[in-house]
C-alpha cells in the first residue's frame, strides 16, 4: 500500500488518516501524513465475536474484517467493514467538529444464526505525544478523574507506570492500563475522561467515553513506540469478555452499537478544555437556565422537615432572593420513620406537616413567585413501600432473584408497566405544582443484571439505555419540569447522563473548604451551566443534625465577619448556586451578603453559560486545606476569577491568567487587594478561608 493513498481529515490540531483498507492512524499536526508507517494504521474498532454455522463453531477478531465501502462528507463520514466469514458487518461513524472527533461503531449480525458479540471499542492507535524515546516515562503524564463520596472529581497527574503502564523487555507487549465501572455508579471511583500530557511540549491529548453505565477505557503501548508518529493506543467500550465479562447475543439482522467516544489534541490543557466545552455545548442537550433553588437538606433540616422550618426557610429563601424552594428527604415519610424505607411510593405524608397540608406549603412557595420542588429516587423502592409488592418483573434481577444492595430494590425500566407507574407518580407531584425533582441514585444494582440474550455485564449497560429512555419519555410528557441529578452526590456525573437532566449536584461533601478543590475537577467534566454548587451560609453541619442548640452566641460570633458566607457564595458562583443551610437563623449582616449574592448570581447565569472553565492554579486537591486555590470562567477577553484562600499562612498568591487591562472585585466587596502582574494578577486576601470574586479584562 502506498501512503500517498492515505486520505486526511483535520479537525483542530487532530489529523485522522485512513488508508484504502480501512486502517486510521490518529496523529497531531506536527506529524505529516506522509511520514506516518504504515504499521501505525489500525482498524477504528475492536470486536470479537462467535457464531455456530452449519460447518461448526466460527470465531472471529478485528484482524479479519475487510472494508466495504465508505461514505464521507466535509464534517462526517461512515466506514463499514465485512468480516471475511460473512457473518458479521461492522460501520464505524465519525463526525468532526470544535477540534473533536466523535466516533461510534455498531456491529451487526449477519450469519443467519444467533452471534455472541465478546467485544466492541472504538479504537485509536499511534497518539502522539511527542515522547518517541526512552524517556517515555518521563515525559509522558496521564491525567485520570478520580472520585469518592464527598471527595469527587479529583484530577490526578500520574506516570504512566502508576498506572502499570510499562514496557519490560523489547518484545511486543500488551500491557494496557484501565479506567473502568462495571456499574451504573460511572464516575464513583474513576471518570471515563483521560488526558495525556507531553511534559516537555505541553502538548494535550484528550479523550471522553459517554457511557450508558458500564465502561472501560483500555490504555495500551503501540509497540512502535520508538518510531515516529506513534505512542500510544486507546479502546473504549461497555467491556470484554475475557477481562470483563461482556457478552451480547444478537439474532439474525440485530445489531449493537457501542457508545461515543470523543478524541482530540490541543497545544496545551488550556486548549483541551476550550475544545471540549465547544463540543459539549454544541452537540449534548441541555436546557435553559433553571431557576435559583434553595434545598432544605445539606446543613440544613438534613431530612427532617417539619411545618414550622419549612415556613421559616421559604420566606427566608424569597427574601434572599431565591427562585425556587427543593423539599429534599423526608417529605414522604412520617416523623421518626428511616428514610430507606418508603422510596417508591412518592406519596406525601399525612402525618409530617402540622397545620398544612403538602399541597398547601406548595401552594406558599407558589404565592411568593417561587417554583417547588421535591426530592426523589425514581429508579428504586424500599422493602415496606407498596410498591415492593408489584411483581417480580418489575425489578431488576440477578439469577431469577431480585437484587437488594444499599437497602434499595431497584426497577426495571425495560417493563412498560414501571415506566407508566413512575409517570404516574410523578404526574400526582406535577398535580400539586412541583416544577423541579432533585433525583438522587444512592445506590446501584452492581455489575450484573438479568437481561435477555446478554451477560450480566451487557444487561446492567442495556438496562442504563432503558433508563434514559424513561428520562426522555419523562421529559416529553412534562417539558416544564426541570430534573436535577444528584446520584449521591456525584456518583454519575458523566456526559452522558448529563443529556438528561438540567443541573448536576457536584457533591455530597458538607464541609465548604473542600468544595473548590472538588469544583476545579468537576468543571472539567461538564458544562459550567450544569454544574450545580451547593452554597450553605450559616450551616447546620452533619454532626449538629439531631441538635436545635447548636446556634449559639460563639457560633454566632464566629460568622460575625461574613467570611465563611462569602467564601460558600463565591464557589457558587462558578456554576449553578443553589443555596441551603439555616439561613432564616443568619443575621442581618451576613443576611444582606447572601441578598447581594444571590442577586449577582442571577445576572451571572447567562455569562456562566458561554463562558469555558480556565484553571490558573491548576486543579486543587481537596485534602490539602493550606494552599490557594482558583477557578475561572473566561469569555472572549471577559474572565470571572474566583480566588479561594484556604488555611494557610500565606496571604498572597499569584495567578498566572494573561495580561490584563485591568481587574475589579465584584464579591463580596472591599476584601482583597488586586494588582495586575506582568502576564497575571496578584491576590492579597488578609484572612484565612476568605474567598473573593474578580472580573478581569485581558488584553
Amino acid at each position: 500500500m502506498s501512503l500517498k493513498k492515505i486520505r486526511c481529515r483535520r479537525t483542530g490540531d487532530l489529523v485522522v488518516g485512513s488508508a484504502e483498507d480501512g486502517s486510521m492512524a490518529f496523529a497531531d499536526l506536527s506529524e505529516l501524513a506522509s511520514e506516518w508507517e504504515e504499521s501505525f494504521l489500525r482498524f477504528p474498532f475492536q470486536a470479537e465475536y462467535a457464531f455456530r454455522s452449519e460447518k461448526g463453531d466460527v470465531f472471529g477478531e478485528t484482524w479479519n474484517f475487510k472494508p466495504i465501502s465508505f461514505f464521507g462528507e466535509k464534517n462526517a463520514c461512515a466506514y463499514r467493514y465485512l468480516s471475511e466469514d460473512g457473518g458479521a458487518e461492522v460501520t464505524v461513524r465519525q463526525t468532526f467538529s470544535e477540534g473533536i472527533m466523535a466516533q461510534t461503531s455498531e456491529i451487526r449480525n449477519l450469519s443467519g444464526s444467533r452471534l455472541c458479540v465478546k467485544q466492541l471499542y472504538n479504537f485509536f492507535n499511534g497518539l502522539d505525544a511527542d515522547c518517541l524515546n526512552d524517556r517515555f516515562s518521563e515525559r509522558v503524564r496521564l491525567g485520570v478523574i478520580r472520585g469518592e463520596w464527598g471527595g469527587e472529581a479529583r484530577l490526578c497527574w500520574v506516570r504512566p507506570e502508576e498506572l502499570c503502564l510499562v514496557r519490560a523487555t523489547g518484545h511486543r507487549t500488551g500491557c494496557t492500563a484501565e479506567l473502568r465501572s462495571n456499574s451504573a455508579y460511572t464516575t464513583r471511583q474513576v471518570s471515563p475522561l483521560l488526558f495525556v500530557r507531553d511534559e516537555q511540549s505541553g502538548r494535550v491529548w484528550f479523550a471522553q467515553h459517554l457511557p450508558d453505565g458500564p465502561y472501560c477505557l483500555e490504555i495500551g503501548l503501540t509497540d512502535e513506540e520508538n518510531r515516529p508518529g506513534s505512542c500510544l493506543n486507546l479502546g473504549c467500550g461497555a467491556g470484554r469478555s475475557d477481562k470483563h465479562g461482556f457478552r451480547l447475543y444478537l439474532e439474525p439482522g440485530e445489531s449493537y452499537r457501542a457508545c461515543t467516544t470523543l478524541l482530540g489534541c490541543a497545544p496545551d490543557f488550556d486548549g483541551a478544555m476550550a475544545a471540549l466545552t465547544a463540543w459539549r455545548r454544541a452537540h449534548l442537550l441541555h436546557h435553559p437556565p433553571i431557576p435559583l433553588m434553595f434545598n432544605d437538606y445539606m446543613n440544613c433540616l438534613w431530612g427532617n422537615p417539619d411545618t414550622p422550618s419549612c415556613l421559616s426557610l421559604i420566606e427566608a429563601a424569597e427574601r434572599a432572593g431565591a427562585e425556587g424552594y427543593c423539599f429534599d428527604d423526608g417529605w414522604y415519610r412520617d416523623r421518626g420513620v428511616h428514610g430507606f424505607t418508603h422510596l417508591g411510593d412518592w406519596r406525601p405524608s399525612a402525618e409530617r406537616f402540622e397545620g398544612k397540608t403538602f399541597r398547601e406549603l406548595i401552594a406558599e412557595i407558589n404565592a411568593r413567585g417561587m417554583i417547588a420542588g421535591v426530592w426523589t429516587e425514581l429508579e428504586v423502592c424500599s422493602l415496606m413501600s407498596e410498591a415492593a409488592s408489584f411483581p417480580d418483573e418489575y425489578f431488576l434481577r440477578h439469577e431469577g432473584v431480585r437484587i437488594y444492595r444499599c437497602g434499595r430494590l431497584y426497577f426495571d425500566f425495560s417493563h412498560p408497566g414501571v415506566r407508566r407507574y413512575l409517570l404516574e407518580r410523578v404526574g400526582e407531584l406535577y398535580g400539586l405544582g412541583v416544577r423541579y425533582l432533585k433525583n438522587d441514585y444512592n445506590g446501584h444494582p452492581g455489575c450484573h443484571v438479568d437481561w435477555p440474550n446478554a451477560s450480566g455485564l451487557a444487561g446492567a449497560e442495556q438496562h442504563c439505555r432503558a433508563v434514559y429512555d424513561f428520562y426522555a419519555e419523562l421529559r416529553r410528557t412534562f417539558p416544564d419540569l426541570r430534573v436535577e441529578n444528584c446520584g449521591s452526590g456525584a456518583m454519575r456525573a458523566d456526559g452522558r447522563t448529563m443529556e438528561n437532566f438540567d443541573v448536576q449536584s457536584i457533591s455530597d461533601c458538607e464541609e465548604y473548604d473542600k468544595l473548590p478543590a472538588i469544583l476545579n475537577g468537576t468543571l472539567l467534566q461538564l458544562l459550567p451551566e450544569q454544574v450545580g454548587v451547593w452554597a450553605y451560609p450559616y450551616p447546620r453541619i452533619f454532626w449538629e443534625m439531631g441538635r436545635e442548640d447548636y446556634l449559639t452566641e460563639a457560633y454566632r460570633k464566629e460568622r460575625a465577619d461574613g467570611r465563611e458566607t462569602a467564601f460558600n457564595l463565591v464557589t457558587g458562583m462558578m456554576g449553578r448556586l443553589y443555596l441551603s443551610g439555616r439561613i432564616d437563623r443568619a443575621d442581618e449582616p451576613n443576611f444582606e451578603l447572601i441578598r447581594r449574592g444571590l442577586s449577582l448570581a442571577r445576572t451571572l447565569r447567562e455569562e456562566v453559560a458561554q463562558s469555558r472553565p480556565v484553571f490558573p492554579l491548576g486543579t486543587a486537591s481537596w485534602m490539602d486545606r493550606t494552599s490557594f486555590a482558583a477557578q475561572g470562567l473566561r469569555r472572549d477577553n471577559n474572565l470571572l476569577l474566583a480566588v479561594w484562600r484556604r488555611e494557610g499562612e500565606a496571604d498572597e498568591v499569584f495567578l498566572p491568567c494573561g495580561r490584563l487591562q485591568g481587574a475589579a472585585e465584584l464579591f463580596p466587596g472591599n476584601s482583597c487587594e488586586i494588582r495586575p502582574e506582568g502576564e497575571g494578577l496578584r491576590v492579597r486576601l488578609p484572612h484565612p478561608n476568605q474567598a473573593v470574586l474578580i472580573r478581569a479584562e485581558l488584553k
